[in-house]
């Protein structure tokens, strides 16, 4: 039950473009951080689509945006030195150290800061222990998921299973969404 109440995202959407930014720019939010790895791009590629970079671009008016990524410093620097990106590489989500190296970079305050990725057990846990907002959003490409993706992925399933089963207050409409459309759960819910 331990990890279960971390597992709570105040939202989930199909894409970082999806997010209501002005809502949590009203809230008081002034520091945007992304996982990289199939958040802002897919395992399989190995530059921010020029998409994607527009449109983090146009954040960065209103937010510090850095990327916050478990991937090492070639990959992580590679998609975003040239971009113009402050990050964090090697990051060991979903451990405090990488979040507070993300905090000192961006000289950030955890309640005016937001987190946003694409797996419970990394970006959402992690983010929650930090008591950071935190954002769940559809990964840009499941299929290209590393071997430790996809098994945090399986152990996502079976906590989602549990929390159904044992702990069913404590799925918000974000968590059954997300287990409906990427683990096949809840069918059954409204």
């Amino acid at each position: 039950m331990a990890i279960i109440p971390y597992l709570k995202p105040q939202l989930y959407v199909q894409s970082f473009q999806d997010i209501p930014y002005d809502d949590f720019k009203k809230q008081g939010i002034k520091t945007l951080f992304f996982d990289l790895d199939n958040t802002v791009m897919s395992y399989d590629e190995k530059i921010i689509s020029t998409e994607n970079l527009l449109f983090l671009d146009q954040l960065k008016k209103d937010f510090k945006v850095v990327i916050v990524s478990n991937s090492g410093y070639k990959r992580v620097s590679h998609a975003c030195i040239k971009a113009g990106y402050d990050f964090i590489h090697s990051a060991k989500k979903p451990f405090k150290s990488g979040y507070k190296r993300a905090l000192k970079k961006a000289s950030a305050q955890v309640n005016t800061s937001l987190f946003i990725g694409d797996q419970l057990m990394t970006d959402i846990f992690g983010a929650a222990r930090m008591n950071i907002t935190s954002i769940l959003v559809k990964p840009l490409k499941q299929r290209s998921d590393h071997f430790f993706t996809r098994t945090n992925r399986k152990i996502e399933r079976m906590l989602l299973k549990k929390m159904n089963k044992k702990y069913p207050k404590l799925l918000n409409h974000s968590l059954i969404a997300y287990g409906r459309e990427i683990h096949g759960l809840f069918k059954d819910f409204k």
